[in-house]
């Protein structure tokens, strides 16, 4: 299939408003997304907006320049929230992936404005549609078991639990629409990237912005290490003494440098003039910054990356020699060069002042490293082996998108071993514990297809060509993410995985020549026809396990959950009355101990005597399979009211009651008081008496 492109080309007529009503489709689930993840705090949004806007504006007008705009913010703009306060657990979206919602907004609009057909090469396009596919699926089906199935089953979305460590549907919905767009946008930034035309023209722009965003991101990290390393840093990284740079947290920013240090290393080589020093600086600060970032892995990943472009560069400088010894001897003295500067550049920090030196010594660095056999055996006895049972008992289609954080709990308890709820920390399991065998399948065939390409790549460029050594270098990065990647899933670190993608793309770039488009293939009536078998039969299995053993009744009930939902921590009357606030809803799972049950409540709406408020209360049973309407009640005054029923037939039982306000108020907003929550009413502690 070498040199072969799938071209999508309907015509203007048909393409022109299929991309408009995808530009429309993607700019709704954006604006819901954007309101629901992104704090909307003025000062933030005041510096976020603007850089959304330009990357946007940019890429509608011009797609090259707005492609180096977003390559310019990808390492900057990840640390953003934290210089106002917005730290996890607050639900923050990671600022990258923000970034390439605005970014391929942008690119959607500019292909809706072009006549041009759309040209992919056919080898990966394949395999990402297909996994793309399988991804959307199981987050669509996860999704609604997570909400119980709304609107079928329920009728809300309710803050039920999902595990044993007491996630709740919302968190839950919220790692799933972050895994899946993990996946899903990583596949589309690479088929923006394979779209564009003539991309050899496109690489030196491509490196000479990456390299300033990153000078300006280490240099943030060294004003960190110099002066205040919490500036523009987490919590975590804070307490642990990690320096983040620009970048969402240390690991991230380790993963980065260990990338780009190989990158730019066969930029050096290859390219000359001011991008070929910046490269240089980059890599001697890398090696430096990449000790505070306190991962073990990225220390590793880049001397091994380092080494491996030794290996694959040095032979090619042999034949160089043997063909023109002006051109080994330059080679020889940039290689050189390269080496005696980077080590200058990092011995000057420590020699300058002992500072840097005592840094390192006094940081817990030392402390993570001798921490590595643990670390191991935490990974191998904990959570891979609960990525492995995941995979072992739901082979097919796993436990669902961004469904490993939820269950690793659950699976804990199950094989008594001690854990905290996180990912798998290895992207091969994280994938296969989520998406099966056939999502696996499906990663491992994209895997090979970016193999395939290396080779053609390397094959294709002359040993005369400095884009060679360039390759060599994209080849060397490529392999420390994958080493990175085998100790860090990176789920949750957009930036890597964006970082990631454009190495790959460079692999393609590289292999490419300007003036072909490759001949148009289109997907034959078999592939189409397997590929919607295959994802049939992964959506029926994934909905059959998602309602039975997968579900959330099955885990409520395997593991006990109680499922209260809705109110906010007890409270006391001053006469000693205890209560809960709810807001629009609330669940209380009780037993019903005696036949009359007697429910006091309490709205304290400011116009209560002018608009009463209704209460709607529910009996539910067999975890919402079976709705019972109690009462529905209005509430006039601003006492209290007790609500009484008699169940005789309900006697013993375990039941749910769910409560529904018709609305609710909020008292710093009406009367300007402290309590800054949406009240409904409050229910006070429920008393159970005998039938009379």
């Amino acid at each position: 299939m070498e040199g072969q492109t799938c071209e999508f080309r309907d015509g203007s007529r048909i393409y022109r408003p299929s991309f408009l009503i995808l530009a429309a489709l993607w700019g709704a689930a954006g604006y819901f997304f954007y309101v629901k993840y992104v704090p909307l705090v003025a000062a933030f949004q005041a510096v976020l907006i603007p850089i959304l806007a330009s990357v946007f504006l940019v890429t509608v007008l011009h797609f090259r320049r707005g492609t180096l705009l977003f390559v310019f913010f990808l390492p900057l703009i990840n640390n953003l929230p934290y210089f106002f306060g917005l730290f996890e657990p607050l639900p923050v979206a990671p600022m990258a992936l923000v970034l390439f919602l605005s970014y391929f907004l942008g690119w959607l609009v500019r292909q809706a404005m072009s006549k041009a057909g759309l040209h992919l090469p056919v080898s990966p396009t394949k395999p990402l549609i297909l996994f793309s596919a399988v991804v959307a699926v199981s987050a669509l089906v996860t999704f609604f078991r997570y909400s119980n199935f709304f609107p079928l089953l329920s009728g809300g979305i309710y803050e039920l639990k999902t595990n044993v460590a007491g996630v709740t549907a919302g968190g839950a919905i919220m790692s799933l629409v972050f895994n899946s767009l993990n996946y899903l946008t990583g596949a589309l930034f690479l088929f923006v990237l394979l779209s564009i035309d003539q991309p050899k023209r496109f690489i030196k722009p491509v490196l000479g912005v990456l390299c300033f965003s990153s000078l300006i991101s280490l240099s943030f990290g060294l004003f960190q290490c110099l002066h205040e390393g919490a500036i523009g840093n987490n919590p975590i990284s804070i307490r642990s003494e990690l320096i983040n740079a620009t970048f969402k947290d240390a690991l991230a920013f380790g993963a980065y440098l260990a990338m780009i240090i190989p990158l730019l290393l066969g930029a050096f080589l290859a390219f000359r003039g001011l991008i070929r020093w910046v490269s240089l600086v980059i890599i001697g600060l890398s090696f430096f910054m990449i000790l505070f970032s306190g991962s073990k892995i990225a220390i590793f990943s880049s001397i091994i990356s380092v080494l491996l472009f030794a290996a694959l560069a040095f032979p090619l400088f042999l034949k160089r020699g043997r063909s023109s010894k002006k051109q080994f001897l330059r080679s020889k003295r940039l290689l050189g060069t390269a080496v005696c500067l980077a080590a200058v550049v990092v011995a000057v920090f420590f020699i300058v002042d002992g500072h840097f030196g005592n840094e390192i010594k006094d940081s817990n660095l030392y402390n993570r490293l001798k921490g590595l056999e643990r670390a191991l055996d935490y990974r191998l006895g904990a959570l891979w082996k609960m990525a492995l049972a995941m995979i072992r008992d739901y082979p097919l289609t796993g436990v669902g998108v961004g469904g490993y954080i939820i269950e690793v709990s659950n699976y804990a308890r199950w094989n008594e071993v001690q854990l905290e709820s996180e990912s798998a920390e290895n992207y091969i399991l994280q994938a296969g514990s989520e998406l099966g065998l056939i999502g696996l399948f499906l990663v491992l065939w994209i895997g090979w297809e970016i193999l395939r390409q290396m080779r053609r790549s390397y094959s294709k460029l002359l040993f005369s060509d400095n884009l060679k050594i360039l390759l060599i270098g994209v080849i060397a990065a490529m392999f420390s993410f994958f080493l990175n990647v085998l100790v860090h899933s990176h789920i949750g670190s957009f930036e890597i995985q964006y970082t990631f993608g454009l190495l790959v793309g460079l692999v393609y770039w590289l292999g490419s020549r300007d003036e072909e488009k490759g001949d148009k293939v289109i997907f034959s009536r078999k592939f189409i026809a397997s590929s919607c078998l295959l994802i049939a039969l992964f959506g029926g299995v994934h909905l059959w396990n998602s309602t039975h053993s997968l579900s959330l009744k099955s885990r409520t009930e395997q593991f006990g959950l109680k499922q209260d939902f809705g109110f906010y921590p007890l409270e006391e009357t001053s006469d000693g009355r205890e209560f809960r606030w709810m807001g629009s809803h609330g669940g209380i799972t009780l037993r019903v101990e005696k036949a009359v049950m007697v429910i006091p409540l309490l709205a304290s709406h400011p116009d209560l005597h002018r608009y009463p408020v209704t209460v709607e209360i529910l009996l539910i049973k067999d975890f919402f399979r079976e709705q019972r309407l109690l009462t529905k009640i209005s509430l006039r005054q601003n006492v209290w009211h007790n609500a009484v029923f008699s169940i005789p037939d309900e006697e013993g039982r375990e039941v749910i009651l769910l409560f529904k306000v018709s609305r609710t108020w909020n008292p710093s907003r009406a009367i300007g008081a402290a309590d800054r929550r949406n009240l409904g009413v409050a229910v006070g502690r429920i008393e159970f008496e005998d039938s009379k």
